[in-house]
């Protein structure tokens, strides 16, 4: 296997700096990666510098992962090889850090509701890009009211104890949209096998998507395969990865939960014919 394109980092909800994300894909002997941290590229760009100084042959791919809702449905749509300096992209970026921001301080005075009391700015210092509940989570547990991440979301993050209170979505074609016109390819990230599976992949086609993650430590080989047929069927290319965050245990960055070279590039193909 040959490309993770799917990677979290601390700037958005994963655990480990851009700097141990390319340890970790050096050492799993991965030809190329993506970050792909959520609405935002600030540690892609770091990742990029590093690459740079050291002049490591590994290779990454632009990425970003937007959170997005449609017909009250959620789905995950990846960007990849998209434009950093795209203003439009760039513009929706911030849009999201700044809903970000209201749905923080919203779950923040759900809690003082219940006489758990967490400071604001404490929680908004430790995120280093998009500040998400993993960062409530912290402060959570620095306070005393959890043993770890998962006893904080199981307490108190949750989305059924959450109710109503949801972190920031934008709609699948804004998304997607946005993605094309800084040259990058959307995906659908680790999609459902559902019943309306079908409509809503070409739903989603209709809008602009181009690929589907069938490479997912979340698949089943039924389910890959399935994906798959389902994939050349539609005309969408393959895309993958770990959707590595670093506290999900036994799923890891490594060749395992990577696309591979000759899916790559068909992928990079893809890329190509958009320029």
């Amino acid at each position: 296997m040959y490309a993770d394109l799917h990677i979290h980092t601390n700037y958005s909800d994963g655990i480990y700096s851009p700097k141990e994300i390319i340890e970790k894909a050096i050492n799993a002997r991965l030809q190329k990666i993506a970050i792909t941290d959520h609405d935002n590229f600030l540690g892609s760009i770091e990742a990029q510098k590093i690459l740079d100084y050291n002049g490591s042959n590994l290779e990454l791919i632009p990425g970003i992962e937007f959170s997005c809702h449609d017909s009250g449905s959620e789905f995950h749509i990846i960007g990849l090889f998209i434009d950093f300096n795209n203003s439009n992209l760039s513009n929706l970026v911030s849009k999201m850090q700044n809903e970000r921001m209201k749905s923080i301080k919203k779950i923040i005075n759900h809690l003082r509701s219940k006489n758990i009391i967490i400071d604001f700015d404490k929680v908004i210092s430790r995120a280093k890009g998009s500040v998400g509940r993993p960062h409530i989570a912290l402060e959570l547990i620095e306070k005393g009211f959890a043993t770890n991440v998962n006893d904080a979301f199981d307490k108190y993050l949750s989305n059924n104890i959450l109710g109503k209170i949801k972190e920031p979505r934008m709609s699948t074609i804004e998304a997607i949209e946005a993605i094309r016109e800084s040259r990058g390819l959307p995906i659908w990230a680790h999609p459902k096998l559902s019943n309306d599976l079908l409509l809503n992949i070409k739903k989603l086609k209709n809008q602009g998507l181009m690929g589907v993650e069938i490479q997912s430590p979340r698949y089943s080989l039924s389910r890959q395969s399935e994906l798959i047929n389902i994939c050349k069927k539609h005309e969408l290319i393959f895309s993958g990865g770990s959707d590595f965050h670093g506290v999900h245990e036994g799923i890891e960055i490594s060749r395992n939960n990577a696309i591979t070279e000759e899916e790559y590039i068909l992928l990079d193909k893809a890329k190509k014919d958009l320029c």
